[in-house]
């Protein structure tokens, strides 16, 4: 299974998930990009595991149309 199909997954077991996912989709390029500045100086030295798995799902969502594409494997758009 590849990390879009964990992802797509996941977002059906847990309905946050899924309300992130559809926020990034609906955002705007510029709105991505700052969001993902916030999202790595956020995470900046915290070390966790739970950060870790944390800090990798926004950095999948975020890059190019792959919120978008989750929606895509959940049947949404």
């Amino acid at each position: 299974m590849n990390d879009l199909e964990y992802i797509a997954q996941s977002c059906r077991d847990d309905e946050r998930l899924l309300n992130i996912v559809k926020d990034v989709a609906n955002m705007s390029g510029e709105e991505r990009e700052d969001f993902a500045k916030k999202v790595r100086q956020y995470f900046l030295g915290k070390n966790s595991e739970e950060d870790n798995n944390a800090y990798k799902f926004f950095k999948i969502i975020l890059e190019d149309e792959n919120a978008r594409k989750i929606l895509e494997i959940l049947g949404e758009k």
